[in-house]
């Protein structure tokens, strides 16, 4: 039995299965325990269903993202994996969540789904390599990238403003008077972190204010707090410094805290995306915030007119606007 025979069988739509099977809220209890019955009662599977479903339309949608190592940076960059979810569950698809690890690439086998079984893929985040990204076309389904964009290829990819963002960024802590501004990224091959050093680069060319530039291996809470020992911080020190992420900038003021640095005055630190815990940090934290919501919308909704058209042959970047939001860490 597939999704949709289960569905007309037990007369609880898709969606609606797909949340029980996803253990999401705000379905009854009623609701809930008839759904899990037929599942047991009709040894359900995702694996049997999808294998059929294929044979028709597939309604499953692989979320690609990578494995973060740690349950801090899990929650941290978990904020942009449930945008998107709404739009597809919408319109009866099931999303599958896949892992990118680093010593191992997509690992297809966690689920119980082939690849070709998918009706489409999401590949969230820059930190999975071009190379990767681009063997997903051998599979014949159609993806899209959020949060990262190639230069010469062409993929369908839904980004922000970086190089922009960056940009206002640096021209605040210009305008606070910082002669030496410190931009803290991670890899440089990743594309936003591309971005804003572009944008750090022209706002402090235009300036006449030095480079000083410091590439991480990583771009979590962990790199964020080695940065701090590594610029030597002192209370005296009249520096701005720049974050490509709030991650690392909420590590790097949670070390300033514990070694009673003051952020906010003489040291200014400014982060990148505005996530839950930007404003809950003390100082609170000034950061670009982008539009996730949205941009995980776009997403969505570009995958299901590319599954809808499988032939089109026209790729678009589509680039969301943020804004900068200033608080008490500059």
């Amino acid at each position: 039995m597939n999704l949709k025979e289960l569905s007309e069988k037990i007369e609880v739509s898709a969606s609606t299965i797909s949340r029980v099977l996803n253990d999401k809220p705000g379905i009854s209890e009623a609701t809930r325990k008839k759904v899990l019955a037929a599942i047991e009662e009709e040894h359900f599977s995702l694996n049997f269903a999808g294998r059929n479903l294929v044979k028709s339309e597939s309604r499953f949608i692989g979320i690609i993202s990578r494995k973060r190592s740690s349950v801090e940076d899990v929650i941290f960059f978990h904020h942009s994996i449930n945008q998107f979810q709404e739009i597809l569950m919408q319109n009866n698809y099931f999303c599958v969540p896949i892992s990118y690890y680093d010593d191992k690439g997509i690992d297809f086998k966690q689920t119980p789904l082939a690849p070709t079984d998918y009706a489409g893929f999401i590949v969230r985040g820059q930190s999975i390599p071009q190379k990767t990204i681009l063997s997903i076309k051998k599979f014949g389904v159609p993806f899209i990238l959020l949060e990262n964009a190639f230069y010469e290829t062409k993929v369908n990819s839904v980004v922000c403003n970086d190089c922009e963002l960056e940009y206002d960024l640096i021209k605040l802590l210009i305008k606070k008077g910082h002669k030496r501004i410190v931009h803290i990224t991670g890899p440089k091959m990743w594309y936003n972190n591309k971005e804003r050093i572009k944008g750090y680069r022209q706002a402090i060319n235009e300036a006449g204010i030095s480079e000083e530039l410091y590439c991480m291996e990583d771009t979590v809470l962990s790199t964020g707090k080695e940065s701090f020992d590594m610029l030597n911080i002192t209370n005296d020190s009249n520096i701005g410094i720049s974050f490509v992420n709030d991650a690392m900038a909420i590590g790097f003021i949670k070390a300033a805290n514990d070694n009673n640095i003051k952020i906010g005055d003489k040291i200014s630190v400014v982060g990148f995306d505005d996530i839950p815990w930007a404003s809950l940090t003390t100082p609170s934290l000034t950061t670009a915030r982008i539009e996730i919501d949205d941009m995980g919308k776009l997403a969505s909704s570009r995958l299901l007119e590319l599954i809808a058209h499988p032939k089109a042959s026209v790729t678009v970047k589509s680039i969301v606007d943020g804004r900068v939001i200033e608080r008490k860490s500059t």
